[in-house]
């Protein structure tokens, strides 16, 4: 890496949409088609990651799904949080992801290869990625959020006309999702283990409208968030039902890692 600039959180990472074009590990051929996105606000972020030959599906809610649709929504990724600057290296927190974090902290060093490209480097873990700069924007809005009638956890995060939102299960997995799907007691068990959501999203004429998700019937729909006290943001339950979630806000701070 050498030659190369360091960054920073503070200086080169907030209020920006990245999109990776580049994932290199040692022993497996270079993945340049799996479409991440990364929407980093000043302290919260989300991500999302979703295989380029992902099947079509169109079932209307996870209720429709089968087992074979659902392994194949397990086979993308996500997961949104805080993000930490350890001064060498950043560390991204998992407050809501797809799959439960590996054994190893998620943390890499950030160096600008150009003007339009960071380089990651893995800091427990042997890989590179390139992100592009694909918006900036310092218009920035971003929650980091508690259900109220669940508890689950769920972060908010605009930067200019993107948005994400990632809406958390109501328990913590205790073991891998694709060990878990095959262990599970029954078909509507299974569907229980896919009730959460990473989405992207744009913001136009006043309406958030869902361009990408963990959970393909979202795409399309209108998360409108209303801000307040409290944040009430639209969306459908497993029978796929129009409903609300209401939230509580939470300090970014509150749920810091060690």
């Amino acid at each position: 890496m050498e030659g190369r600039r360091r960054v920073t959180v503070a200086t080169s990472l907030s209020g920006t949409r990245f999109e990776r074009t580049l994932l290199s590990r040692p022993e497996h051929p270079d993945d340049t088609t799996t479409r991440v996105t990364w929407l980093q606000g000043r302290a919260l972020y989300c991500d999302l990651r979703q295989p380029a030959a992902l099947p079509k599906i169109d079932a209307p809610a996870l209720r429709a799904l089968g087992v074979g649709d659902l392994l194949v929504l397990a086979e993308q990724d996500g997961f949104a949080g805080p993000l930490f600057d350890n001064g060498d290296h950043v560390e991204w927190g998992r407050t809501v992801a797809l799959h439960p974090a590996g054994p190893t902290p998620d943390a890499g060093a950030l160096n600008a290869l150009d003007h339009g490209t960071l380089v990651e480097q893995g800091m427990f873990e042997d890989y590179i990625e390139h992100w592009r700069i694909a918006a900036t924007s310092q218009d920035i809005d971003e929650y980091l959020l508690e259900d109220l009638d669940t508890g689950a956890p769920g972060v908010l995060v605009r930067v200019g006309g993107d948005f994400a939102f990632a809406r958390g299960r109501t328990r913590v997995l205790d073991g891998p999702l694709l060990e878990q799907i095959r262990g599970a007691a029954g078909l509507r068990a299974v569907q229980e283990l896919l009730d959460c959501e990473i989405a992207l999203g744009v913001v136009r004429d006043e309406q958030w409208i869902i361009t990408a998700s963990s959970l393909p019937y979202r795409v399309g729909a209108h998360l409108n968030p209303v801000f307040g006290d409290r944040v009430g943001t639209r969306d459908h339950d497993l029978d796929g039902n129009p409903v609300v979630r209401n939230w509580q806000r939470l300090d970014p701070d509150s749920r810091r890692i060690p």
